[in-house]
């Protein structure tokens, strides 16, 4: 009798997964990291800016008062800015899921979307947070807190005649231009003129990032934690700053190329708008999910909700009620046309 081996061809085998599912996607938030994230109130958010008016003078002595002034008082409002992901997976998925053995990562589907969904929001807010353009429910991000001379920003109007104390700093030589360390120095020098104040970190995209460090020689300092008002932010999985001059540089992929945006964490924040559930306990009607960009939770406040059924599958969404505020622009400035090459 003719010997025959037996191949895998010839018979059935289970296929098996190894581990959890690995993700592919880069959705780091490092922004949303960097400034303090705090409660909100109200239909929107408002503050007051106080501009210059005061008057002070040299006199004659016996010389009658004759020349008053005082301080002026603005408005500023901001919308709130509004964004979800939204989660379904069909009743046959989940049960199909559970009773798997491999990958192990699939076996609470439910669970994986919403952990998925509240990681793809917290990245689109932090996109939003560099170039959200602050119209209707559109976050405003740096490029129009920061990046303009000319635009309107919570209500304020750059181009009106005594509104010159908001602001920012903003270089634009015209053409891509390679970055020195005076080029910087004088950055930082003209926001101290403008504020009283030096910025305390500064956000690039990872190119500008690399054309700073090549500034520096082997001893360029490198620090993975650095402070900012948040507290103390640990840069974790070899992530590192660059300090210059007191203020650190920090790259993010979300940052606009060819820009450095100067911030002082003192003025910059996010600002939440907690649920009605949160403030009245009513907490049998909701959940608060964390957003999780696979390096840790960012404290957002994100509101999941289950909705309606609609045939053999589940549905809910993620929300997040939240806004950009630069609440003293003259703190901050931008750097255009940074060349990286």
């Amino acid at each position: 009798m003719a010997d025959t081996i037996t191949t895998l061809s010839l018979i059935t085998l289970a296929q098996e997964f190894r581990g959890d599912v690995v993700k592919q996607i880069n959705r780091r938030t490092v922004a949303l990291r960097l400034f303090p994230i705090v409660p909100g109130e109200g239909k929107n958010i408002g503050w007051v800016p106080e501009g210059d008016g005061q008057l002070a003078e040299n006199y004659s002595d016996g010389a009658d008062a004759a020349n008053f002034g005082g301080d002026s008082q603005t408005s500023a409002t901001l919308n709130w800015g509004l964004y979800r992901a939204n989660l379904h997976v069909s009743n046959l998925t989940m049960d199909a899921a559970a009773s798997a053995s491999t990958p192990e990562g699939d076996r609470m589907i439910w669970a994986r979307n919403v952990i998925n969904g509240s990681a793809k929001l917290a990245s689109l807010l932090n996109a939003a947070f560099y170039s959200g353009a602050g119209t209707g429910t559109l976050w405003g991000g740096l490029d129009t807190a920061i990046g303009s001379l000319t635009n309107t920003y919570a209500t304020i109007d750059r181009t009106v005649g005594g509104n010159a104390f908001w602001l920012p700093t903003v270089v634009d030589p015209g053409s891509l231009t390679k970055p020195t360390f005076a080029q910087i120095r004088d950055d930082i020098r003209k926001i101290y003129i403008a504020c009283g104040e030096n910025p305390d970190v500064a956000i690039c995209s990872p190119g500008v990032f690399n054309a700073i460090g090549n500034l520096f020689d082997n001893t360029r300092r490198q620090v993975d934690q650095i402070m900012t008002a948040r507290g103390k932010v640990r840069l974790e999985f070899g992530f590192q700053a660059i300090e210059v001059d007191g203020m650190y540089f920090v790259k993010d992929k979300d940052a606009t190329e060819h820009t450095i945006y100067y911030c002082n964490s003192n003025h910059v924040r996010i600002e939440v708008l907690p649920p009605a559930e949160y403030r009245q306990l009513q907490i049998d009607d909701w959940e608060e999910v964390e957003a999780d960009d696979g390096y840790g939770m960012v404290p957002l406040m994100l509101k999941y909700e289950k909705l309606a059924k609609l045939g053999a599958s589940e549905r809910a969404e993620t929300t997040s009620t939240a806004q950009v505020v630069v609440d003293r622009p003259n703190s901050c400035g931008v750097r255009k046309n940074v060349d990286i090459t």
